[in-house]
């Protein structure tokens, strides 16, 4: 018969192939045997039959010499032995007892063979890793999970849709058939740009599997060949994901010497193979900008979901510029929400659950989380600024609008985020007002203090603010870098070397800003600290001034809580008037008034408790008023 029914057949006659050899009897020639051998296995394939042999030998590449090698590794595992060099001798490499050419025949191939050294360290085997041994008796094997290793992609599953700006698959193909030799090609860009998406794109046109590898999770070569063995088994491209710390590729490039093609997924800097490695380096990028400003994918990717309503669905779509990555994690655990919920549509609390669970971050590290409590209607400010801050906030709702639907982002394409300075003593509603913001936006706020981000070290300051932007992309979170004067007070001539470098520190502060895509403040005691150069830099600027007398009685009055306990003998207009004081001051003095009312049998808020708690609040900033200063009132101190 001139072809195999099954794959036991096909390792009943490489048996009897292998006897034959060893057996050495007359002109019975291995070489000829074995291509008679291959030759009917590939008819058989032709047929149906699948083959785990010439499976892993069309796999590798191997020539025909090197599957005879596999072939008689496979024979002796089978007779329960190994293959050393003597009896490779016997298969017709009449040098293979010298240790040099034996040495050679193992280097070409060294996925599929192990060499096994005796305890002298004089004589040596090779033997099939065991695994792929399983695979090459025609055991059906399922597939390994192994630490360091994910399955990203399995032939057959349904891709989500690319976009036409993060979509480089096929560009990457025709490299890949275009340039000679080995190559490594790296694709880059943000995390969730949809770098292993095209890398699974690429392994469904060539119907395979795709796992992917964390650099840093690989501690050896054995690993890695471990990680190979189990990727060639399961018919699958990997791709190396390295971390934003990776630096040394050294050890992974002579790891995979012999791999043909390696293909690497990161995120900012391009990488540097040196001149010892003998591959053409191939780099491509995708643009987080234009992957953004792509309307269709993001319209495409949130209608596979249910919504409650239509609005909820534009309204997240306008409001976040999430990557789509991020964005699909967000919307797979707000449908799991709601389906929890029971009806299975996304509303907005199954999205902000699943933006606060999926926007993990280390952000706590750096910042302190503040609530968003107060709304428009809490924060007294003059008309101007308060119109100033709810234009703001419009702005963001409108952002996509603008720029993607309008156009603007094609004269816009850099610094499209907000980024303001909150000027003006200290409480006089700064905080407050960011506070708003992240209550009206939904938005999480996070407060920095610059005083603890500013480092003694020079570029330690650089590698902070870093940190705390790229953790804050992860939810679009709003940075409220309190206390800013720290750094821009240092902004003078440079007289000395550390003022170049405090300068270099604000630049970099202003830089990463205006990258930012959500929204980043400054708050200043001293506006006069920011020259025009940085205030040029700044989207917006608002004054926080010292509220007049009108503001200051709204101030009084709005602050009392409707189950306080209150006198009718207040004097609201008095207060108002005769004391020039900021809003949290207003705030701190009803809260000890409120506290020695407290301390009554009857408990009652009375204007002698206020006036003393403002007394006390004075004195905190190395103020003491007298008693003709408190009017009518004097007699009570």
């Amino acid at each position: 018969m001139d072809r195999y029914r099954n794959y036991q057949e096909f390792l009943v006659d490489l048996a009897d192939w292998g006897d034959k050899t060893l057996a050495q009897q007359g002109d019975f020639s291995p070489a000829n045997s074995f291509s008679t051998l291959s030759d009917k296995a590939i008819r058989s394939a032709d047929k149906g039959v699948f083959s785990p042999f010439l499976y892993i030998c069309l796999s590798c590449r191997l020539p025909e010499d090197e599957m005879m090698l596999l072939a008689a590794a496979l024979y002796t595992e089978l007779r329960g032995e190994h293959l050393s060099p003597d009896i490779w001798q016997l298969f017709g490499n009449k040098n293979a007892s010298d240790f040099a050419a034996a040495a050679l025949i193992y280097e070409p191939t060294p996925l599929l063979f192990e060499q096994v050294w005796d305890s002298r360290q004089q004589d040596f085997h090779i033997q099939i890793p065991p695994r792929l041994l399983l695979f090459l008796k025609g055991i059906l094997l399922e597939t390994q999970q192994i630490p360091g290793m994910y399955w990203y992609y399995q032939t057959g599953e349904q891709l989500p849709y690319l976009g036409t700006s993060a979509s480089l698959y096929r560009q990457m193909e025709a490299c890949l058939a275009n340039v000679p030799g080995k190559k490594l090609l790296y694709l880059r860009g943000k995390k969730g740009s949809g770098r292993k998406l095209n890398f699974a794109h690429l392994a469904a046109q060539q119907h395979k599997n795709l796992a992917v590898i964390p650099y840093e999770t690989l501690q050896s070569a054995q690993q890695l060949r471990d990680m190979q063995v189990e990727c060639l088994l399961n018919h699958a491209m990997f791709v190396i994901e390295l971390g934003q710390e990776a630096e040394d590729l050294s050890p992974l490039l002579d790891w995979l010497k012999d791999e043909e093609i390696i293909f690497v997924a990161g995120s900012w800097k391009e990488l540097s193979l040196g001149n010892s490695s003998r591959r053409q380096y191939l780099p491509l990028s995708i643009s987080s900008h234009k992957v953004l400003g792509d309307k269709k994918l993001f319209e495409t990717l949130s209608l596979a979901y249910q919504w409650e309503r239509e609005e909820e669905r534009q309204d997240f779509l306008g409001r976040y510029n999430f990557l789509p990555g991020r964005m699909r994690e967000i919307l797979d655990l707000a449908q799991a929400y709601a389906l929890s919920d029971g009806n299975g549509c996304i509303a907005s609390q199954h999205l902000r659950r699943a933006i606060l669970r999926v926007s993990s971050h280390s952000l706590d590290k750096y910042a302190k989380k503040i609530r968003g409590v107060y709304h428009m209607e809490h924060l007294i400010l003059p008309a101007p600024q308060k119109q100033k801050l709810f234009h703001i906030i419009n702005r963001v709702r409108n952002r996509k609008l603008v720029y993607e639907e309008w156009g603007f982002i094609e004269k816009s394409a850099y610094g499209n985020g907000i980024s303001m300075i909150f000027a003006g003593p200290p409480g006089t509603g700064k905080t407050m007002a960011a506070q708003v913001m992240a209550a009206e936006l939904n938005m999480e706020l996070y407060r920095v203090e610059l005083p603890a981000v500013v480092d003694k070290y020079i570029g330690e300051t650089e590698k902070k603010l870093s940190r705390i932007f790229g953790e804050a992309e992860k939810s679009m979170a709003i940075l409220f870098f309190d206390e800013a004067d720290v750094l821009f007070s240092k902004r003078t001539e440079i007289k000395e070397a550390h003022d170049k470098y405090s300068n270099m520190e604000i630049a970099f502060l202003l830089q990463k800003m205006e990258e930012y895509e959500g929204i980043s403040i400054l708050a200043t005691n001293y506006l006069q600290n920011f020259d025009s150069a940085f205030r040029r830099r700044i989207s917006d600027i608002i004054d926080f001034p010292l509220p007049d007398q009108a503001l200051r009685r709204q101030m009084w009055q709005s602050m009392l809580p409707a189950k306080l306990p209150l006198s009718d003998e207040i004097d609201f207009d008095f207060l108002a008037r005769q004391f020039e004081i900021s809003g949290s001051m207003i705030k701190n003095t009803l809260i000890y008034a409120s506290f020695l009312a407290a301390e009554d049998f009857e408990p009652l808020l009375t204007m002698d408790k206020i006036l003393k708690g403002l007394s006390h609040e004075l004195e905190k900033s190395g103020k003491k008023l007298s008693r003709d200063e408190y009017g009518e009132y004097g007699h009570l101190f």
